[in-house]
């Protein structure tokens, strides 16, 4: 890499660290110039200028909603937005002919915890770019929007691999557990992208059918879905899953510098660790409650 190459590429990074410490400072300003520059910051070539302006004005819409929750920056004698009028930017750009500009509102309001959001990433679902719709879905999920499950399960069939994988992510951050069915369809069979996806899912959706699937998942002839089977049963894995788990500990597929053998490992451990524990914790109880029931008989005098 050339020198003036190398300068360059510098002065971008601190040009961008200069935007990203000016839109900081911008958070929550009810000011029309100030949020119309956010906006258009939130398609920037630097994602993480897209990040901050995103965040900026998520607070932005939040004091609107509650302005008395934070400071309201504004310019002297300057009518502020109002919340309606951000709301009806926001439906003005995801109405626009440009795909990456559509994406980048969806995915802002993944960071605004208020119902509009949900209801304007919900009409983004139905967005004839694959993209949106993805982005729509990885909004809905962060904001663990629980009424938009039934739209996710659908976005399941989507045409689109990345909007199903989308939706599946999202399906397990939420953690509606009518999604269990669904996701194990996925997790069996179908493109390797979806399949990960429906099992990682899975790991956090913590029922005995999401457990059973991913049981299957270790026996599979894939080795990626062995690997992800495994590391998905560390959170919800129970004694039950522990003979699967067993007999991986000779495979040696190895993702991401881990081994099935490591991974396995690791999920026995975790599983038994949790097991005892429970154990421990009714065994101490019973004989607390037994502790008690002696003393209650020992003082009692008829």
């Amino acid at each position: 890499m050339s020198q003036s190459t190398r300068e360059r590429e510098s002065s971008s990074q601190r040009d961008a660290l200069t935007r990203c410490i000016e839109i900081q400072s911008y958070a929550g300003s009810t000011n029309r110039e100030i949020a119309s520059a956010l906006m258009a910051s939130l398609t920037d070539d630097d994602p993480l200028v897209r990040w901050e302006a995103a965040l900026a004005l998520a607070k932005t819409a939040q004091n609107l909603e509650n302005p008395q929750l934070g400071r309201v920056l504004r310019s002297k004698g300057d009518a502020p937005l109002t919340l309606d009028e951000l709301l009806a930017w926001i439906q003005r750009d995801l109405g626009e002919s440009d795909i990456a500009r559509r994406e980048a509102i969806s995915d802002a309001l993944g960071h605004w915890p208020q119902q509009a959001a949900v209801q304007l990433l919900r009409e983004a679902m139905h967005d004839e770019a694959s993209g949106v719709r993805a982005s729509a879905a990885r909004s809905l999920g962060r904001l663990g929007a629980m009424e938009a499950t039934d739209s996710l399960l659908a976005m399941l069939e989507d045409p689109s691999l990345w909007v199903r994988r989308a939706a599946a992510d999202a399906l397990g951050t939420i953690g509606d557990t009518r999604a269990v069915g669904p996701l194990s369809s996925m997790a069996a069979q179908g493109p390797m992208l979806t399949r990960v996806a429906a099992i990682s899912a899975l790991g956090q959706l913590p029922s005995r059918e999401a457990r059973q699937q991913l049981i299957e998942c270790l026996s599979d002839e894939c080795g990626e879905i062995r690997w992800n089977g495994a590391r998905a049963l560390e959170q919800i894995g129970t004694v039950a899953a522990l003979p699967g788990l067993e007999r991986l500990l000779s495979d040696d597929y190895t993702l991401f510098d881990q081994s099935i053998h490591r991974i396995a490992q690791s999920t026995i451990l975790a599983i038994r660790q949790r097991e005892q524990g429970a154990w421990h914790a009714i065994r101490h109880a019973i004989f607390r409650l037994l502790g008690w029931v002696r003393r209650r008989r020992a003082t009692w005098h008829p």
